[in-house]
């Protein structure tokens, strides 16, 4: 287990397998110190891996926003520009 390096090419469904792998071990508890701790490392490492390919796909998605005075003017928005756009939307509501 020393030394090995996750590729940030791995895709995301291995890297989650792989970490509940390493969480069911931890879980477990029959493992030594030594090797309890670099699974703990092991599974930081993927936990990021994974929480960064979910950024990527939330960035990824985007939402068509329609005109609702007029249906034949369309746009597409960013993920995260719809996110903030409702929390502001929000706070004027208040």
């Amino acid at each position: 287990m020393a030394g090995k390096k996750t590729s940030k090419n791995i895709k995301f469904e291995e890297a989650l397998a792989e970490l509940e792998s390493v969480v069911d071990k931890l879980q477990n508890g029959d493992l030594p110190l030594e090797n309890a701790i670099e699974e703990f490392q092991r599974g930081t490492e993927l936990s990021k891996i994974c929480l960064e390919k979910l950024n990527a796909a939330k960035a990824a998605v985007q939402k068509l926003v329609v005109d609702p005075d007029n249906e034949d003017d369309y746009h597409a928005e960013e993920f995260a520009d719809l996110e903030e756009e409702n929390i502001t939307a929000s706070d004027r509501e208040d």
